[in-house]
């Protein structure tokens, strides 16, 4: 339980370290940061003060000191202070470095039940005895309970995070813990980072109102016209399956989604104009990834003049999702422009899914490319009965996803034969060359199947035997995008027994 393999969501807790020793006085350097003045040295005491005079520092005598980082993120409000002690001779400040990651380092960002910013410690042999300690604002901790916070550090070798004995002084707000090596370390929720493993979190267990505290999508970013009309009460009540006929509901849905939980189901009632507001997208990935995963079923109404202006990327009526579907549903007189992945429907937007029935119009601005009428970049949508009337760059724009762009650009690539025997077994021949993630791809009825990489054979009669019309060919990966690279079979079935392969 001490050691938790990283995924591509992590929680990560930040630490704060806690030192009570009388033999040595604590020297505190001057913040490391950008803006601290090199030659500033300060002897506030770190620890209890033990002695009435400080002991100067000595090139030949090592004293326990200590160097720290002040932090003011508005972002990431929780942690206001980091140090780092330890004995050395000398100036400690010469030995260690402390900076906060933040912004250059979404990876430590994205951990689940991150609190405040992630910290990157470096020091040297010369220091002994190293320990760490967090200084949080209490204030900031929206509802999570002072004895949640943990400790993370991560391993660069196993690409994990381990968990760290620490020490809790709520007097003085601080979370400290002994260290034996340099490296990433931040504070974490325990709720949220057990129970992302499975791990019984009874003990860590609390309540909390979401709609009482700001969501991390507000304390990051613009929200435009969203929080001005957003009813937190309303969505709280009525998720995870939203029926919305209104500007202000639909808001309230994109708080909850962005703030809250992105898994839902959004049903709209009525035609809903949105002409007059500065619209957000629902569904965003920054330090945590909130990507929408649901359907939009719009029972054949219109949203009018959806209006984003972003200066990144993921961009759309959804900006990033992760499994969606969308069906019936218009969009008129809509104007989305960012720096990439960028489309009226939705931005990125990956896992096998389905837009039938769905119409844009409008303009899409969108840099130099993942840019499209629908859907800016997708990687497995199936699109069914769509159009659109969308110029994008100022150009009229034919395609619904950049990806159908890269494939015309592409060309015919008809690098293998696949071909299917009379126990309908597909096989594919060797050609020359490498193609990269050469695949299988099986669709019923228009519906993808198979997503596999491409062995020498495919037994279609074990895996596909219900009833439907099949398509079947081979993509690899060419310049961007899941090019085909052979002809296709297509078949109808009739369905069959399954049969067990000799």
């Amino acid at each position: 339980m001490r050691k938790i393999l990283s995924a591509v969501i992590l929680l990560s807790f930040i630490s704060t370290i806690l030192y009570s020793c009388g033999m040595f006085q604590a020297y505190e350097i001057a913040d490391i940061s950008e803006n601290a003045e090199t030659s500033e040295v300060t002897t506030e005491s770190a620890i209890e003060e033990t002695t009435e005079s400080a002991t100067e520092i000595t090139e030949n005598e090592p004293t326990l000191q200590e160097c720290h980082k002040t932090i003011n993120n508005s972002k990431k409000p929780e942690v206001i202070r980091f140090a780092f002690s330890g004995e050395c001779t000398g100036n400690i400040k010469k030995y260690a470095s402390v900076s906060d990651i933040y912004d250059t380092n979404y990876l430590h960002n994205g951990v689940v039940g991150l609190v405040g910013v992630p910290f990157e410690l470096t020091y040297g042999e010369e220091v002994s005895m190293p320990s760490i300690s967090f200084t949080y604002d209490k204030d900031e901790l929206r509802g999570i309970p002072e004895k949640n916070l943990i400790v993370l550090h991560y391993d660069e070798d196993e690409y994990f995070y381990n968990t760290i004995d620490s020490v809790l002084d709520t007097d003085n707000c601080t979370v400290s813990a002994e260290i034996k090596e340099q490296g990433v370390y931040l504070l974490a929720d325990a709720y949220q980072w057990y129970e992302c493993w499975g791990i019984d979190v009874s003990e860590y267990a609390y309540e909390k109102n979401p709609s009482e505290y700001i969501t991390d999508w507000e304390r990051e970013n613009d929200t435009g016209d969203i929080m001005k009309l957003a009813d937190k009460e309303w969505a709280m009540e009525n998720a995870p399956e939203f029926h919305v006929s209104t500007p202000e509901q639909l808001a309230s849905v994109v708080w909850y989604v962005n703030g809250i939980d992105s898994k839902i189901s959004l049903i709209i009632e009525d035609d809903i104009d949105l002409s007059d507001y500065m619209w957000k997208s629902m569904g965003w990935t920054d330090a945590t990834s909130m990507a929408f995963s649901g359907v939009v079923d719009g029972q054949n109404h219109t949203i009018k003049g959806l209006t984003i202006k972003e200066n990144y990327c993921d961009t759309g009526f959804i900006g990033y999702g992760l499994g969606v579907s969308m069906w019936d549903i218009n969009f008129t007189d809509a104007r989305v422009s960012a720096t990439g992945c960028v489309g009226i429907a939705g931005g990125e937007i990956y896992y096998p899914g389905v837009f039938e029935n769905v119409s844009v119009s409008g303009t899409v601005k969108g840099g130099n490319d993942d840019y499209a009428a629908i859907i800016g970049r997708e990687g497995d949508i199936t699109f069914k009965e769509c159009s659109a009337d969308v110029t994008v760059n100022g150009e009229p724009f034919e395609y619904l996803s950049y990806k159908y762009k890269r494939i015309a650009d592409a060309g015919d690539v008809i690098a293998f034969h696949i071909e299917m025997n009379e126990d309908m077994v597909v096989t594919r021949d060797e050609p020359d060359g490498d193609y990269l993630n050469l695949c299988w791809n099986v669709y019923r009825d228009s519906e993808k199947l198979e997503y596999t990489g491409a062995s020498k054979s495919l037994d279609v009669y074990n895996k596909l035997f219900r009833k439907g019309d099949y398509k079947i060919y081979l993509t690899a990966y060419i310049n961007g995008a899941y090019i085909p690279v052979s002809n296709t079979i297509e078949y109808h079935s009739e369905g069959y027994e399954f049969r067990w392969s000799e």
